[in-house]
């Protein structure tokens, strides 16, 4: 048995593809698997990755095709053929350090945990890697281990996110959990509060370190999200309080996802100002009020931007909503 696998599902690539593949030849560590994914690519990502194989001769890659399904039917498959102790979920348009591997499972086997959090460097470069930001876990990391009633409360004050490629986790504690395919956002959030939910006692650490560069392309769908992709953000929410709700011990954080709810309608009422879709505006706006008061925050940071917002939605202010977010969002 390899003790990880990479889940590397990739679909089109080929412009990009031969960054990560030379960079997972240069990984360090060697006991792992290196599962790519082929969506049902229609360029030349299947015979590229073909060349290089045969070419570098090494054994720790596999390529698997599969018809098109779309990135969670692509991990899901991963998840199905992945053999290895530990597994770690990897993007095709992202870089590596040649130590990132070896890094990732010498923590998780130093500190005895199901699942370790690392920070990764956003670059708007992969070639230049020209460092733009950070995933940054800095501010919770520590040497303590914590269960997931403590980092779901984290989750919810956006001191945590839900990058797959920020994690390493045990496959046996991952179990049967897929990710669900109909979901074109935030199914990543919704696959680890599932693992979360069936393992409430389960070990994380976080560490401050970045091995792992996050790589945004320009024709990102993030970037092209539109006010009814926005409303899956809070459909997820929804869905993760229902999984909340069918574990006795993680009942008390549901006011705190509350407040992640609250963050994904700030999100949707910006996007309908900004596109003049008044009926999302005023559904948003009824549930962002209702919502607000109930929802737990933990940091005066957090609590005085909800206050904020909340002034700006309650007055009407649609002009600042969209100067604010007009911004942000260009």
């Amino acid at each position: 048995m390899v003790d990880v696998s990479l889940i590397i599902p990739i679909y089109n690539a080929e412009s990009y593809i031969k960054l990560l593949l030379k960079d997972l030849t240069d990984q360090t560590f060697e006991n792992a698997e290196y599962l790519l994914i082929d969506d049902g690519s229609t360029d030349g990502t299947k015979k590229l990755v073909e060349t290089w194989m045969n070419d570098s001769r090494d054994k720790r890659f596999k390529l698997i095709s599969k018809q098109n399904g779309g990135v969670s039917s692509a991990r899901n498959k991963g998840l199905d053929l992945a053999t290895g102790t530990y597994m770690i979920f990897v993007d095709s348009d992202d870089r590596l350090r040649p130590n990132f591997i070896e890094m990732y499972v010498t923590q998780i086997q130093k500190m005895g945990t199901d699942m370790e959090v690392f920070s990764a460097i956003r670059v708007s470069n992969n070639e230049t890697l020209s460092k733009t930001g950070k995933i940054d876990y800095a501010p919770i990391a520590s040497d303590r281990i914590i269960t997931p009633k403590e980092y779901i409360i984290y989750f919810s004050d956006l001191h945590a996110w839900g990058y797959p490629f920020c994690y390493i986790v045990k496959r046996s504690v991952w179990g049967d959990v897929k990710f669900k395919e109909r979901i074109k956002y935030q199914e990543d959030v919704l696959a680890f509060f599932m693992v979360w939910v069936n393992h409430p006692q389960m070990q994380i650490h976080v560490n401050a370190e970045s091995y792992y560069y996050y790589y945004i392309r320009n024709d990102s769908a993030l970037r092209k999200m539109t006010t009814a992709d926005d409303w899956q953000f809070v459909e997820v929410d929804d869905l993760v309080i229902n999984e909340l709700l069918t574990e006795d011990s993680l009942k008390s954080t549901v006011p705190y996802i509350w407040a992640l709810k609250v963050s994904s309608l700030m999100t949707v009422i910006a996007t309908a100002v900004i596109e003049n879709k008044q009926g999302d505006y005023v559904k948003a706006r009824k549930m962002f009020l209702e919502i607000v008061p109930k929802a737990k925050m933990i940091s005066f940071k957090t609590k005085l931007r909800r206050a904020l917002q909340w002034i700006i939605v309650k007055l009407n202010l649609k002009y600042v909503i969209r100067r604010v977010y007009g911004v942000i969002y260009d």
